[in-house]
């Protein structure tokens, strides 16, 4: 029988990621597809778009482009358009680019085995653009595949938002929030560890929020505890949170867990009141001073990373100057930072009167940068000669000779080591940083403290 092959391309986030991994598991699995890496030979080729920031929206078009022609010869071919920029432009997709046969949104992922064979059967384009409520909403599928997995994967546990930030596209394009089934999230995070997974990085758009969809069932506290306990379980993270969500009883079982790892993703958008209130977020400087000062008492050696927007609309030099200050009060290990970016349908693109003037807002985003840059080589040089647990993901794809792998604090370090330590916790000694990344020396009858890096 001819074996089916198929590409994705993956733009974006951790969530697509993910969805991008179980879609071809499930394609792999359920009808014997098989990866190719070359888009113009495959017979499936399936575009997980991003739509966050314009740049990505250009950097899809320009691949899907490409392939005008491959289509227009191989009548074997169905490109299929999915994710979030298919979710808010999928119309304007289907008039630009009339070769593709299926636009899909968020939400019809699980589908997409269904909406292929209705193109191989009925010879016509399928657009579905439907998003449901969380009684509707089907998460992909878990797949008892015989493909492998990396230690370190990931697992998404919610989808959607309710919070609706006037920058923000997500409650539009992911739709309003729902939780996975708990009973779903432990069998598969269950199956991915009785595969060879060690470490799990539970994903959501607001992920602290989880259950609160579903009546009080289940806290995401909750739902950590249960996970921590699954044996064999080296390690656990999440993304991404959202301040206003993020309760004590979280950073409390966060303490307790010995896998849970000592690293937090905490985007706060601004240092200024003012633009966080026409943000639409919900908390202000003050409450994320108390709850980061929560979050050092119980958990003192834990790294933090943040999210800034750099120019939104109204933003004046005292506002930034603001940011400025709460970056540096806060000390977060790194940061990923943007220019405000103006995504349709949101209000902040309504406010053009007020859009920061571009030259001056890339002036800000070089000023903060530097800051961060300075603050993370300062904060990173501290560990240098101190021993961390380290998880080896595998060989350096630079260094074959090294071995890779994270920090519990998430932090990349290379060692150099003959044996094949994939999988393993290992301890190591930091010798030196080299740009962002740890050099060490694994530890023999080095007897000295371990710290969590």
């Amino acid at each position: 029988m001819y074996k089916q092959s198929i590409y994705i391309q993956t733009y974006g986030c951790q969530m697509n990621d993910y969805e991008s991994d179980r879609t071809y598991r499930m394609f792999h699995e359920n009808f014997g597809y098989t990866w190719i890496s070359d888009p113009q030979k495959a017979n499936l080729v399936v575009f997980n778009t991003c739509s966050i920031r314009e740049k990505a929206d250009q950097k899809a078009f320009s691949t899907l482009g490409k392939l005008r022609e491959a289509k227009a010869a191989r009548h074997d071919m169905v490109i299929a358009v999915g994710g979030c920029l298919a979710q808010s432009q999928g119309q304007d997709i289907k008039k630009r680019f009339p070769f593709v046969d299926i636009v899909f949104g968020t939400h019809q992922w699980a589908n997409l085995p269904v909406l292929v064979q209705k193109v191989k059967e009925e010879r016509r384009t399928f657009s579905e653009l439907d998003l449901f409520g969380w009684q509707n909403y089907a998460f992909l599928p878990n797949q008892k595949s015989n493909l492998s997995y990396p230690v370190s994967d990931l697992l998404t546990i919610q989808n959607g938002c309710d919070k609706f930030c006037t920058f923000c596209l997500v409650p539009f394009t992911r739709g309003r929030q729902v939780s996975r089934t708990p009973k779903d999230v432990l069998e598969e995070a269950k199956a991915m560890v009785a595969k060879g997974v060690r470490e799990l990085t539970l994903l959501g758009q607001n992920v602290n929020a989880y259950g609160v969809d579903r009546s009080g069932e289940i806290t995401f506290a909750e739902l950590l505890r249960q996970l921590s306990n699954i044996r064999d379980l080296k390690r656990l993270r999440f993304v991404t949170s959202h301040p206003s969500e993020l309760t004590k009883e979280t950073i409390d079982v966060m303490a307790e867990s010995e896998n849970i790892c000592e690293h937090l993703h905490l985007p706060i958008q601004s240092g200024s009141n003012k633009v966080l209130q026409r943000m639409n977020r919900d908390y202000t400087v003050e409450k994320i001073e108390d709850l980061l000062g929560y979050l050092k008492h119980k958990i003192p050696e834990i790294a933090l990373t943040t999210d800034i927007i750099v120019g939104f609309p109204g933003e004046t030099e005292n506002d930034f100057e603001l940011t400025l200050a709460a970056m540096k009060k806060f000390e977060f290990d790194d940061s990923y930072s943007f220019c405000f970016s103006p995504r349709p349908n949101t209000k902040a693109s309504n406010w053009k009167d007020e859009f920061v003037e571009l030259k001056v807002a890339k002036e800000r985003l070089y000023r903060l940068q530097t800051l961060q840059k300075e603050m993370s080589n300062s904060l990173r040089s501290q560990w240098v000669g101190r021993n961390v647990e380290v998880l080896v993901e595998g060989r350096s794809k630079r260094e074959p000779d090294e071995l890779t792998g994270k920090t519990r604090r998430n932090q990349s370090i290379n060692f150099a080591c003959a044996q094949d330590l994939t999988g393993q916790l290992v301890d190591v000694k930091i010798s030196a940083l080299i740009a962002n990344t740890f050099k060490g020396e694994v530890l023999n009858n080095i007897s000295l403290p371990v710290l969590v890096a």
